[in-house]
């Protein structure tokens, strides 16, 4: 059996892509004869940032400004001081970005859940936790007949 390979335009699902206008969806204005899918560079960067997961992911830590935002850890300030570096494992002192509706078995590269507005910017431990209580949603909204 052959799978049908599913492309990324499957998943973004807050535009029509099909039609014949900008896909930046605040814009939608009809392209000139020289554009395929943007009415400007512009737009077709802000589409990019809220929809391919590594501009995305990016974006999110410069708003979060290097941030966690749930506990407002820092860990750039540790990593450039040796002694208050030792205190930590390598993967403590990075940012992790965590999808707010988690993705749940979807294409991850290009996807309509990269929008900003839909990450978090936490710190490896903040980062377990959400995780955690995301399961616990799932298990607690999961129907008892096991369907």
């Amino acid at each position: 059996m052959t799978a049908e390979a599913v492309t990324w335009r499957a998943y973004v699902t807050c535009v029509d892509i099909s039609e014949p206008v900008c896909r930046l969806a605040t814009c939608r204005a009809p392209l000139t004869a020289r554009r395929t899918a943007y009415c400007s560079d512009a737009h077709a960067r802000e589409f990019t940032r809220n929809h391919v997961w590594s501009d995305a992911r990016r974006m999110a830590r410069r708003r979060a400004k290097w941030s966690c935002q749930r506990c407002g850890f820092k860990p750039g300030g540790i990593r450039k001081d040796p002694e208050a570096r030792r205190a930590y494992a390598r993967h403590e002192l990075r940012l992790e970005v965590n999808h707010i509706q988690p993705l749940r078995g979807t294409y991850r590269g290009v996807n309509c859940a990269n929008h900003l507005t839909n990450l978090e910017v936490l710190c490896h431990r903040c980062h377990l936790i959400a995780t955690a209580e995301q399961r616990l949603q799932v298990v607690a909204n999961q129907d008892p007949s096991g369907r």
